[in-house]
């Protein structure tokens, strides 16, 4: 069947591998709520559910899709469940709900039989009691309230507080979960769609703040295909499957397959750097020049496709790296490149720095770790790039 008018992407996330990760465990008879922002609005609503990672299938017993309590069951292909083989994706049948810019979109999905903790991203989701709640308000939580963060562990983690620091000094950790990809809207002509490619600090939320700090009228989304601890040139270690494939590997399902798409934000850490010779073999240590060629090969695809492409500044290393003079001089060499490209540039790295100290984040804008964005962090990225956003003028800038 034909659409009558285009889809758009108002929420995104990266989907990756936790096989053979431990810190999620799965699912048996327990209704998954997954709750995400939209950042732009439509009439119309559809949601795609992944099982690219999976070993075996997926069963999706019941689902819907939710704003505040008023809540819609989905249908795949007209049926009220669909079970998604290895590999593949499902997309529920469009439904009639009208989203606007910011709201809460709530999906929930029941999984009756066994299912692995799989493909995945994001940090925060919800994990029922035994049964299928679908739908319902209130939700019961597993365990009957928020866990509160375990630093000691890795994220995601499902019914974890994210609100523990209210000044914004914890940790910026969005929401995200198993399953869901995408959530696609149409009645709408958005003026932008600005995919986010990058890792950890991109992961951890500036994306979102972006988009609730344009205001409705804008009709430009900001959807997030940051992974943690993902790399430009490499895929993730075997150790480490969440990792994920290399933004080169990934490019056209992340970044093509995101509809809509008119624009590219390049904004990586240093894992291609600092993993090296820590977690990984010394002998995948790129060179600047390597590098380099990492950053112009995503261009040049981006800008083939028709993509505007703005590349972001590498913000400070971690603690433990600058001890090693060398990686932090190829991350000043890139942020040099960058800098000097020709493309629009979002500074990261000048916005969250120290000033008594440009080799480390400022003490206001770090998470407990010091070496990624706080909520305060994520924030500042955001007002960052909405800036750069202004200066495109991809919607009317008052006074300008």
């Amino acid at each position: 069947m034909t659409e009558a008018t285009p889809w758009y992407a108002t929420w995104t996330q990266a989907v990756t591998d936790f096989r053979g990760e431990a810190d999620e465990r799965g699912f048996t008879n327990v209704t998954v709520r997954l709750t995400v922002p939209a950042s732009l609005g439509g009439s119309r609503v559809r949601v795609e559910l992944s099982n690219r990672f999976g070993d075996g299938p997926v069963r999706i017993g019941r689902g819907a899709i939710g704003i505040g309590d008023r809540f819609s069951k989905v249908a795949f292909d007209g049926l009220s469940s669909t079970e998604i083989p290895p590999g593949a994706s499902r997309w529920t049948d469009p439904i009639g709900l009208t989203v606007r810019h910011s709201d809460e979109i709530v999906v929930d999905l029941y999984l009756p039989e066994p299912t692995p903790y799989t493909t995945a991203a994001g940090f925060r989701f919800s994990r029922s009691s035994p049964g299928d709640f679908v739908g319902a308000c209130p939700f019961p939580l597993e365990g009957g309230s928020p866990e509160t963060i375990d630093e000691s562990r890795e994220f995601p983690a499902a019914n974890t507080g994210a609100e523990d620091e209210p000044d914004g000094t914890g940790w910026s950790l969005p929401p995200g979960g198993p399953f869901l990809r995408t959530i696609e809207v149409a009645g709408v002509e958005a003026k932008a769609v600005i995919v986010a490619l990058g890792g950890s600090s991109t992961a951890m939320g500036w994306p979102q703040y972006t988009a609730a700090f344009l205001p409705a009228d804008a009709k430009i989304a900001v959807v997030n295909r940051g992974i943690a601890g993902n790399r430009i040139r490499l895929d993730a270690p075997p150790s480490t499957p969440s990792w994920g494939r290399s933004a080169l590997s990934r490019f056209d399902e992340d970044v093509l397959g995101t509809a809509g798409a008119t624009h590219l934000v390049i904004a990586y850490n240093s894992n291609d750097w600092g993993l090296p010779g820590r977690i990984t073999p010394m002998a995948e240590m790129p060179s600047v020049d390597q590098l380099i060629a990492g950053y112009q090969e995503l261009i040049g695809r981006a800008q083939a496709a028709g993509l505007q492409v703005i590349l972001a500044t590498v913000t400070p290393l971690a603690p433990e790296l600058l001890a090693e003079p060398e990686r932090e001089d190829m991350r000043i060499a890139l942020n040099a490149w960058i800098r000097a490209s020709g493309h629009v540039v979002v500074d990261f790295d000048a916005a969250v720095r120290s000033e008594s100290d440009p080799s480390r984040l400022a003490a206001k804008y770090a998470a407990p770790d010091d070496t990624h964005p706080s909520v305060n962090g994520s924030k500042r990225l955001a007002q960052a790039m909405v800036e750069v956003i202004q200066r495109l003028k991809l919607w009317p800038v008052e006074g300008a």
